[in-house]
């Protein structure tokens, strides 16, 4: 990482310092000749610093891009992927020459992406999603396939893949909310409908959903005495008969929805 200008700067003084044959250097000014000239050194030192420091970056970068069959580099070019584009020939990038910031952005439309093997398969399993009004959503049918026909063109010769693009898994729960009666049921009752969707949808891509940190969210709601989980369960979009969920669970889709969510309010009695 490059030294600051100063940094550079005040070890060149303390070198010099160090050097006998230089103690005749002793002005205390900014501006004495010997001051300037070792600034000037210290400030083309670090420019020179920093251009190591990209040039490192841009290795490290390009190091990282070719390496192969790694989960993590499908899931980084599904988000390169663009609507509606074909692909430099023989490559696996876009002449994006001419297009402004804005198309580019446009054309990106995988917004959440994920990328896991399943060993036991010899199957890569790759989730995505799109966003309609702020809210994760599947790709198009027509996107899905543009989708597919990229990563046929940039993936790895025999590696099977599963491309998982669909409505989002529902999430289904019970719990007991024992509440503070000096507040109002329907109030407490709002608050933790309302933590529980935030917690359940806002989980990340792909992210684990445990009981324990949904109740301890839940115990977070002001007027909350104690809540206690009764049921969770999850369906998916093709299979809607719900499945409970037994301490944690990973959805699906890649992304929940806030489905049946049962309340049984009880006031809290000392």
């Amino acid at each position: 990482m490059a030294r600051t200008v100063q940094e550079i700067y005040e070890e060149m003084v303390a070198e010099k310092e160090r050097r006998t044959e230089l103690a005749g250097l002793t002005s205390p000014s900014a501006t004495a000749v010997w001051r300037l000239m070792l600034y000037v050194v210290a400030y083309a030192a670090h420019v020179l610093e920093q251009l190591w420091d990209a040039y490192s970056a841009e290795v490290d970068a390009r190091i990282e891009a070719i390496i192969p069959h790694r989960p993590k580099w499908y899931r980084d070019k599904v988000l390169a992927f663009m609507e509606d584009t074909t692909l430099v020939p023989d490559t696996d990038r876009y002449d994006t020459t001419g297009l402004t910031d804005e198309e580019i952005a446009a054309r990106l439309v995988v917004k959440h992406a994920t990328a896991g093997e399943d060993a036991s398969a010899s199957l890569l399993t790759i989730k995505v999603a799109g966003e309609e009004d702020g809210r994760r959503a599947p790709l198009p049918a027509g996107v899905e396939t543009q989708l597919k026909a990229y990563i046929d063109e940039i993936k790895d010769a025999g590696v099977r893949y599963l491309l998982v693009n669909q409505e989002a898994d529902t999430f289904n729960c019970t719990v007991d909310i024992y509440y503070d009666p000096m507040k109002l049921a329907s109030t407490v009752e709002a608050d933790c409908r309302a933590a529980i969707t935030d917690y359940i949808e806002n989980l990340p891509f792909n992210g684990e959903y445990t009981n324990m940190a949904l109740v301890d969210r839940l115990q977070e709601v002001d007027g909350v005495k104690i809540a206690e989980l009764k049921s969770a369960s999850s369906s998916t979009a093709d299979v809607p008969t719900p499945n409970g969920i037994d301490a944690r669970a990973v959805p699906e889709a890649g992304y929940f929805q806030a489905g049946g969510i049962n309340l049984n309010m009880v006031p809290y009695d000392t």
